[in-house]
């Protein structure tokens, strides 16, 4: 599979990369991703190739403690930059930013967010709709009590209803550049 390692991970890393940072922030995601890609070595794809890289890169970020709110992250914060929107996203529950990014980035739909989840389409629904909401009234609490500057941008987003897709656009485009030679 070395061969088809290669092309596995260049279609595929930078999203990974992101899906990984969503869950486990950004001083573990590279680590989560190389695990993805380790155990595809070991374990052969089970149906859709893209599902079975998320369900991979889900089973990496949990082992790193990414649902049981035990993250072990250096200065307990999940991203390091002092974006507002960020910050609020790492207050929600790690399910909420996972099902948030994987629809709003538009890499999957909800019924390949449930098939990698492992739960109902409708659930999925369900969970999308209370995440938009836990999103959307910690910004609002955020916009309340005042940034250092103002945020347009957040707040047209918010006005609009788009906070969710603002957010999949604030998570990193590309995987480190480092992280292929170390995969690899």
């Amino acid at each position: 599979m070395r061969g088809d390692l290669g092309s596995l991970y260049d279609a595929h890393a930078d999203r990974l990369y992101a899906y990984c940072w969503s869950l486990v922030g950004d001083q573990l995601a590279a680590a989560a991703v190389g695990d993805t890609f380790s155990a595809a070595v070991h374990q052969p794809p089970r149906g859709d190739s893209v599902l079975w890289l998320y369900s991979l890169s889900r089973t990496a970020c949990a082992d790193r403690g990414a649902f049981t709110g035990e993250l072990a992250v250096q200065g307990g914060m999940l991203f390091a930059d002092p974006d507002p929107l960020l910050r609020a996203a790492a207050g929600l529950r790690s399910d909420h930013r996972e099902v948030l990014l994987l629809w709003a980035g538009e890499w999957l739909e909800p019924h390949d967010i449930a098939r990698v989840l492992g739960i109902a389409p409708d659930t999925v629904l369900q969970l999308l709709a209370a995440a938009r909401t836990r999103l959307e009234r910690a910004v609002l609490d955020i916009l309340m009590r005042g940034t250092a500057q103002p945020r347009l941008d957040l707040i047209a987003a918010f006005e609009k209803g788009r906070l969710p897709r603002l957010l999949a656009r604030r998570a990193p485009a590309h995987a480190p550049g480092w992280l292929r030679d170390r995969v690899l």
